[in-house]
């Protein structure tokens, strides 16, 4: 009897535990992920690992501590590669200063000083952990921006722990000693009205500068407008005088250059009487050539004169790049001492003709070249060649 007694009351037992373990259970698996919007709705430990085991993303598990070399994104976010921790127990300040943020996001890199900080992973949000992290040196981060104003307490998250004394003071602190944004200084300012204040005295002083800075030209350039139409009127008579005296120098030098291809013609032509000539005794079979008798110097070119181009080479840049690239090129061909080669009388005839018929084909391109530059010179209206 006793015995039944008995089992009723571990059976009793038993649906009450279960009853109990139901909603317990339920509350874990809806644990929804925190928002952006509340840094310090931090998952409960049930749901935390039950996430743990389900989401391939959640790597560090809650409560473990883990060195991070991080850069700062906010001044409240931290970054290491793909991981993002947002710094637990604190609440980024709703400051519009634009110089307010960026200040409080340099203090903190500062305090970081680029060395790897310890953070203790106290939940995650969807997109991030939320870890409460120490310097290098083991100053909390989070209590440090507190201490100078630069954030407020995350109250429902460090509700109950052992870190809701030391946070709350630390921000009454910073509003007692007027620091950060409890501070009334105007590089503090956080108020739309006054910053739009601001730009407008600015914009007012600006446009006021401007008018003023106009008064001063208008007076100075009506004051000396005679003077300076004089002015230019001299630079423009200066200019048509100095065009002028560079076109007479450029026909001059054309027609000087123009008279010395003219002469190194006439020395072609000259060169080309005697080494055809010479050429047609190689066309007669059975008669003997000259040089195997006694031997003979060959000139491979007909000595020309370049003297006037190589004193006026730094002036080519008044023809232009055609004309002057041809002159250059003709000239390139034109050798004041020509080369000499001997025929010896014991020479191989097939040899010592090719020797004669490359000479002579090479004086016939120079002289073709020649017509090209004078031809050049005359179509610019740079040379008139008198027939």
């Amino acid at each position: 009897m006793k015995m039944k007694h008995l089992s009723k009351i571990l059976l009793v037992l038993s649906l009450y535990m279960a009853i109990l373990t139901v909603p317990l259970t339920g509350f874990a698996s809806d644990a929804a992920p925190l928002s952006d919007g509340n840094a310090a709705a931090v998952m409960s430990p049930v749901a935390m690992k039950k996430a743990a085991t389900s989401n391939s993303d959640l790597e560090i598990p809650l409560n473990e501590e883990r060195a991070f070399n991080v850069s700062v994104a906010d001044v409240n976010l931290l970054i290491d590669g793909n991981t993002r921790i947002v710094l637990w127990g604190i609440e980024k300040v709703n400051v519009e200063a634009t110089v307010f943020n960026l200040k409080a996001r340099g203090e903190l890199e500062r305090k970081i000083e680029g060395k790897s900080v310890l953070c203790t992973v106290m939940g995650k949000r969807s997109d991030a952990y939320l870890g409460q992290c120490t310097n290098a040196i083991g100053e909390d981060l989070s209590l440090y921006l507190l201490q100078n104003g630069y954030v407020s307490v995350d109250r429902p998250a460090v509700k109950g722990t052992l870190f809701e004394k030391p946070y709350i003071d630390a921000e009454r602190d910073a509003q007692d000693g007027n620091l950060g944004v409890w501070s009334s200084g105007d590089h503090f300012a956080s108020s739309a009205e006054t910053q739009s204040q601001n730009f407008m005295i600015g914009a007012f002083v600006l446009m006021g500068v401007f008018i003023l800075a106009l008064f001063v030209i208008s007076f100075f350039v009506v004051r000396g407008f005679k003077r300076v139409l004089d002015v230019q009127n001299r630079s423009l008579d200066f200019a048509m005088k100095e065009r002028t005296l560079k076109d007479k120098e450029k026909l001059v030098i054309a027609s000087m250059i123009a008279a010395e291809v003219l002469e190194n013609k006439t020395k072609i032509e000259a060169y080309l009487v005697i080494y055809e000539e010479m050429l047609n005794d190689f066309s007669y079979e059975g008669k003997s050539v000259n040089y195997q008798k006694t031997g003979e110097i060959i000139q491979k070119q007909p000595a020309l004169s370049r003297s006037v181009f190589d004193g006026n080479t730094y002036k080519l840049d008044l023809f232009g790049s055609d004309v002057s690239s041809k002159v250059i090129h003709y000239y390139a061909r034109i050798k004041s001492e020509p080369d000499f080669v001997e025929l010896a009388a014991d020479t191989p005839f097939d040899e010592a003709k090719l020797i004669i018929e490359t000479a002579v084909n090479n004086a016939k391109k120079l002289y073709v070249i020649s017509d090209d530059v004078i031809g050049v010179f005359t179509n610019n209206a740079l040379f008139r060649e008198v027939k």
